[in-house]
Order: C-alpha cells, then sequence, then structure tokens
C-alpha cells in the first residue's frame, strides 16, 4: 500500500497535470478562436474592397488583409486608416498607373520603392510604364492585353508588395514628422504635398470606414460635433 506521504505526492502530480492539460487546452482554444477572429477580419476586408471596385480581382488581393493589418500595426496605425489611404490612392486598383509613374495600390513611384529597398528588400522594376499607361486608357483592351501589362508593371503591382513598400516609406517619413497630417501630406507628394485636400481626402475615406464595425477598426467611435461648431460650420 502506498504511504500518506505517496499519496500526497501522486495527487499532487496529477493536480500538475491536470492544470497543464487545462492550461495548453486554453491557450489551444484561444489560438482557435484567434485565427477564426482573423479569418472573418481578412473577409471583411476583402468584401470591402469588392463593394467599391466590383472589378477587382479578389484573388490578387487574398494576401493583402494580412499585409494590411502587419504593417499598420507596425506603423502603429489604424488599418482602417491604411486601408482608406490605399482607397484615396488608387480606388482599389492594384494596377493603377498615374500620370507621374506612380504605381499599384498605395501609388509608390518606383524610384521611391529603389530608396526603401535596404529595409523593404529587393522588388522587380516595372517595364514599359507609360506603354502600360497608355494601354489602361483603352477601354477595350482584352484580358490578354491586362494580364502583359500586369506583368510589365512588376511586383509593385502586388498589393502585398505595395503595401509594405507604402507603409515603409510612410514609417520613415514619420521619424521626421511629429504628426500623421503631415506625414501623410508628404507621402502625397513632398513637404507641401501635391494635392491639396489630400489629409481631408484619406480622413473623409476613414470616417466613413469607421461606421463598419466588421472592419474592426481601431478607433470606432467618432466623436460628435458640438452644437456650436455645427453651427459655425453651417453658416460658414
Amino acid at each position: 500500500m502506498l504511504s500518506r506521504h505517496s499519496k500526497a505526492m501522486a495527487i499532487l502530480m496529477l493536480s500538475i497535470a491536470v492544470a497543464a492539460g487545462g492550461l495548453v487546452l486554453t491557450r489551444h482554444v484561444i489560438a482557435v478562436a484567434g485565427e477564426a477572429d482573423a479569418e472573418r477580419l481578412n473577409r471583411s476586408i476583402l468584401d470591402y474592397i469588392a463593394q467599391k471596385n466590383p472589378q477587382a480581382p479578389i484573388r490578387a488581393f487574398q494576401r493583402f488583409p494580412e499585409a494590411l493589418v502587419a504593417e499598420a500595426q507596425k506603423s502603429n496605425l489604424d488599418h482602417c486608416l491604411v486601408l482608406a489611404q490605399a482607397e484615396v490612392e488608387s480606388e482599389f486598383h492594384q494596377d493603377a498607373v498615374g500620370a507621374a509613374g506612380e504605381i499599384g495600390l498605395f501609388q509608390i513611384l518606383p524610384s521611391t520603392a529603389a530608396i526603401m529597398e535596404p529595409v523593404v528588400g529587393p522588388f522587380k522594376r516595372p517595364v514599359g510604364v507609360k506603354a502600360v499607361r497608355d494601354a489602361k486608357s483603352d477601354a477595350k483592351s482584352d484580358a490578354k492585353s491586362d494580364a502583359k501589362s500586369a506583368r510589365d508593371l512588376g511586383d509593385l503591382a502586388d498589393p502585398v508588395v505595395s503595401t509594405k513598400f507604402a507603409m515603409a516609406y510612410l514609417r520613415d517619413i514619420m521619424t521626421r514628422r511629429s504628426n500623421v497630417r503631415d506625414a501623410l501630406t508628404e507621402y502625397n507628394g513632398g513637404p507641401a504635398g501635391r494635392h491639396p485636400h489630400y489629409y481631408r481626402m484619406v480622413m473623409g475615406t476613414y470616417v466613413e470606414i469607421l461606421e463598419r464595425s466588421e472592419l474592426r477598426c481601431r478607433f470606432r467611435e467618432t466623436p460628435k460635433p458640438s452644437p456650436v461648431l455645427t453651427t459655425l460650420l453651417t453658416r460658414a
């Protein structure tokens, strides 16, 4: 027969085993729940993109939600603000080409991306960007031409690559700029910016996105304007 000491030790060891097993199970449940939650957020982001740009090839955006959230966290920004910036920049056209040769979801210049290569890593350069821009202006371009255009645009036409370079560039700006407004303005085209209402456009889109609870924005509730402020804005 077991002594009292042996029985006590056996009970203690059994209790520890049960507690450890429970801890492992709890961690597993939390991990599974976290993965499910992240998957729901990813689907919500893709649904939002599809609503805003019904022609968006969702397959091209499959890995974008994870990159969006991760890069926003690195930048200490709400992922919904970054989503709003992408919408203002390209209306979720991953193959968009700007007048100055900006490419992709966040409209990055290849020369700017080249500066950020030591931070983000190498990327495939675009080829024949002007020709691609001309081809995009032709509404009758067939699917084969579109596919070729995407290849010509290089890696910056990939939403994930565009997001990584854009956020790396924005983080670099934020080391010199004390607030998001100045940082976004410089991102748009130097200290003075290129578009006079760029910041307002991004923030206006951001406020609209905040209304969508399924996007799990960091800052959901927006302050209501005071009656005095509302009166002043109305009179203005």
